[in-house]
């Protein structure tokens, strides 16, 4: 029996409370696969959320964009910024939303959470050319790929912490969440998307990205060798580093040649820092 017994319907009570977020970064990565999308699509749905507005007009007056004059309207802060950042940001703001505190029972911090989803999303966004793949769709599948994380975690709040096992060399992350939960992160994680209806593929690439070999799909490899990246530079999360592979084949599934691994980092790297400091 696990120790802190849960079912899937508690997951989705809490990843409920975490709308409206990840919705609206879905909803607006199709909007902007339309190549004549226009402003005003975009501040629209943008505006549905006082908060995310707020922030924009925040992020467009900061050093990162350093606008010529003050911005202080979402068209202004949306014209400054561009359409990818935007998509970007409302990614962050997510990730503020679900991070709003330290993930305790993991031992992550909010930093530490933050900055692995972010460089995982920014390294998909970059892998995605390789694949044949929509950037937005992978930048938001490496944002969201530890959200179980966080919905496992607030469950966990309310017992005694000498009750849970401590995270330790002779066990991987989720073979801990399964003696903890019952369930690992990335199988509620799967839950969640699938009950939000979020693509199917996007589900299967979180479900399986610790064990990438067990089937073909691009963006699970994509997604395994994204966090790998992270975990190498200094942005994975503990118990996480025995899942990842570095072969030959990881790079060839996820459409990319090893060659090509330092200008994707590098690329990636640039947008992190941008957005750090944006932030």
């Amino acid at each position: 029996m696990s120790v802190v017994p849960i079912t899937t319907d508690d997951v989705l009570r809490v990843a409920n409370t975490l709308l409206p977020g990840p919705q609206l970064l879905v909803q607006l990565g199709s909007l902007l696969q339309n190549a004549s999308i226009d402003l005003d699509e975009v501040t629209s749905r943008v505006k549905r959320d006082p908060a995310l507005t707020a922030r924009l007009i925040r992020i467009a007056n900061s050093a990162a964009f350093a606008a010529a004059e003050p911005v202080a309207s979402a068209e202004g802060a949306v014209a400054l910024i561009g359409f990818r950042e935007v998509h970007r940001i409302v990614g962050l703001s997510m990730l503020e939303q679900f991070a709003d505190g330290n993930l305790t029972v993991y031992g992550i911090t909010s930093q530490q959470f933050r900055e692995n989803s972010l460089f995982s999303a920014l390294l998909m966004e970059e892998l995605a050319g390789g694949a044949q793949m929509d950037p937005r769709s992978c930048y938001t599948i490496g944002l969201l790929r530890s959200i179980g994380k966080v919905c496992l975690d607030r469950l966990a709040r309310d017992c005694p912490e000498e009750n849970i096992p401590r995270l330790n060399d002779g066990l991987g992350l989720a073979e801990w969440e399964d003696i903890v939960f019952g369930v690992s992160s990335n199988a509620a994680a799967a839950e969640i998307l699938s009950a939000w209806r979020f693509p199917s593929d996007f589900t299967a690439a979180i479900g399986d990205h610790y064990r990438p070999q067990s089937q073909d799909m691009p963006l699970t490899h994509m997604l395994s060798l994204a966090a790998s990246m992270a975990d190498i530079l200094g942005y994975g999360l503990e118990g996480e580093a025995r899942y990842w592979l570095d072969s030959k084949a990881i790079y060839h599934n996820a459409g990319l040649d090893p060659k090509e691994a330092n200008g994707i980092i590098d690329h990636a790297f640039e947008s992190f820092h941008k957005l750090l400091l944006a932030i």
